[in-house]
């Protein structure tokens, strides 16, 4: 679909020269095998120098609590006296108790057993996988899937918290009036593991904190899983599946995506660039963030680790957790990649889904940023349905650019009473292509003309029909919107009634484009058959973009009216009835032969 969008770019930035050219007028890398669960004297609190901890390949999945308390035992004892095992199978699913978390957005569920979150419904938004969950509400969590696991990395040593059985303060919790609490603790040996969440009843945010208690001054690292990659909830899988990525921004603010898909089968990498300040695991729509304080060490590294299953991988974050520090703290967001409760999390986290291609991604993304918050805002101010929002959107956005179009306009009529002069210059010199371009320069200094000017303001609008391309396909404020006899908004018309409507527009200004200029046998065919093309490469956009376009076509018709009258009363006495001689009709009688 990209590639469509490129080969719709092309034809019009070609056409647009063609008809004013040729036809006038016209950081350092997270390593798991240098792994120290404790931080160098001096280095606490110092991102740069956080512990760097085994990752998930490093990991050993225990058969049952007892052997998992006796390797932390003997981690806390020195490393010399840990007994390193090959990994075991993991343990057997389903042996904890099932806590539901629940408010008017979401219902939460996590299991005694490792603590870990097992379920993540959106109890606003509706499930378009086709089998499965089709009709139910969106899932985040896979069946046979968790995210927020945790394990302790300690002096080498990780060892996975999955088989205990943790202690939990509540049985159900509903989040309705205020915020709620829910405390997990396990005993390790003589140590003990516990971690809080807190929720919000009007938020997807959870908020984290934890430690490994009475262990002493010792550092180490918290690992938290993040699953091996959110279930499917659209109409169209293949799209949410080539959207499945990981997500990282770090200190300096860079963020970069590693798509699932594209991770090797058993291949086990730290991703590049850490310390970071928050990692997510993200598809279409759908977002598991892990966003950690602005002061705090951040997350140290991330492993990847690919799986057999196409389009998923394996996802774990190390949180350092300094020697003396009281333990750790972050904020998950498991939720829709809403515009607005992402940019309240804070440190760009609204930046997760990038948009376009990477070589343009420095513009889309601001900008694709800024028309979203002025959709959002336009709905939000007008009441209005987003179908509506964006007609009225394609309207403002024309009458913004006329400016722009009279720049336009004022070149080509420039170019239009230069013409004698240019074919007289192509007279004299049409055995010398070199002397010819020369005094065509000159003659368009002395006239003040730019010759691409009548293009390149017309150019303009394009920036925000390749931005809004890719809106459609990534901003969850469009999904599922109904309007008028289209479904959703994000996908295509299923009758193809917008694309027909944008392309007779697009026939129509260009037929009106015509009048009072030169006749040209290889512009007027241009003229037919671009709109046909763009027709079909259009088709299988999404309904909000094409009805973005028909809105600013249609609005552009007065104008291209009153460009049209412009041009043709500029015309030398005679260039008109010259023109429509041309075209084989009489003048003031339109349509009748001579």
């Amino acid at each position: 679909m990209e590639r469509r969008l490129l080969y719709a770019i092309a034809l019009m930035i070609g056409v647009m020269i063609l008809a004013n050219v040729l036809f006038p007028p016209v950081e350092r890398p997270f390593d798991p095998d240098t792994a120290e669960g404790e931080l160098a004297p001096g280095a606490a609190g110092d991102p740069a120098a956080a512990p760097e901890v085994a990752g998930p390949a490093e990991e050993r999945e225990l058969t049952d609590a007892e052997s998992a308390a006796a390797d932390l035992e003997a981690a806390l004892a020195g490393p010399d006296e840990v007994e390193v095992r090959a990994p075991e199978a993991a343990p057997a699913p389903g042996t904890g108790e099932i806590i539901t978390v629940r408010s008017d957005l979401y219902e939460y569920r996590f299991d005694t057993r490792g603590a870990r979150l097992v379920g993540a419904t959106m109890l606003a938004y509706e499930n378009f996988a086709a089998g499965g969950h089709g009709g139910s509400n969106v899932e985040l969590i896979r069946r046979d899937d968790a995210m927020l696991t945790y394990a302790v990395s300690l002096r080498g040593d990780t060892v996975s918290l999955e088989s205990f059985v943790f202690d939990v303060s509540a049985s159900r919790l509903d989040v309705t009036d205020g915020p709620e609490e829910l405390r997990f603790d396990a005993s390790i040996g003589r140590v003990t593991f516990d971690v809080t969440y807190r929720f919000q009843p009007d938020d997807y945010r959870i908020e984290a904190s934890g430690g490994l208690r009475d262990i002493g001054d010792v550092g180490h690292a918290v690992q938290i899983g993040l699953g091996r990659g959110i279930e499917l909830n659209e109409a169209v899988p293949r799209e949410d599946l080539e959207a499945r990525a990981l997500v990282t921004r770090s200190r300096s603010g860079e963020i970069t995506a590693e798509r699932l898909r594209d991770v090797d089968e058993e291949a086990a990498f730290p991703a590049p660039g850490g310390p970071f300040s928050w990692v997510a695991s993200k598809s279409k729509y759908w977002l598991a963030a892990l966003v950690t304080p602005p002061n705090s060490p951040g997350v140290g590294g991330v492993m990847l680790r690919g799986v057999a299953e196409e389009g998923t991988a394996a996802m774990q974050a190390s949180l350092p957790v300094p020697a003396g520090s009281e333990g750790f703290e972050y904020v998950a967001y498991v939720g829709p990649q809403d515009f607005e409760r992402l940019q309240a999390v804070g440190q760009e986290l609204h930046n997760v889904n990038p948009y376009g291609w990477s070589w343009l991604r420095w513009f889309i993304r601001p900008f694709g940023n800024l028309i979203v918050a002025v959709l959002i805002w336009m709905q939000d101010s007008f009441s209005l349905a987003y179908g509506w929002v964006l007609i009225l959107f394609g309207v403002a956005s024309r009458i913004v650019l006329f400016p722009l179009y009279q720049i336009s306009m004022r070149q080509q009529m420039k170019q239009m009473a230069m013409q004698p002069e240019v074919k007289q210059l192509q007279e004299r010199y049409k055995g010398d292509p070199q002397r010819l371009q020369q005094e065509q320069m000159k003659l368009y200094r002395e006239h003040g003309v730019n010759p691409l000017g009548g293009c390149l303001p017309m150019l303009v609008p394009l920036p925000i029909l390749i931005t809004l391309f890719f809106v459609f396909q990534n901003t969850i404020e469009f999904r599922g919107v109904p309007f008028l006899w289209l479904p959703d908004l994000s996908l295509r018309d299923p009758i193809f009634i917008i694309p027909a409507l944008m392309g007779g527009s697009m026939l129509l200004l260009n037929w009106i484009g015509q009048r009072g200029m030169e006749p040209n046998p290889q512009m007027k065919l241009i003229s037919y058959v671009l709109p046909v093309v763009f027709t079909f490469i259009f088709a299988s956009f999404a309904a909000g973009l094409n009805l973005y376009y028909t809105a600013s076509n249609i609005a552009s018709l007065p104008q291209q009216m009153y460009l049209s009258k412009e041009r043709r009363r500029s015309q030398p006495p005679g260039g008109r009835k010259d023109n429509e001689a041309k075209r084989g009709t009489r003048p003031g009688r339109p349509g009748q032969r001579t």
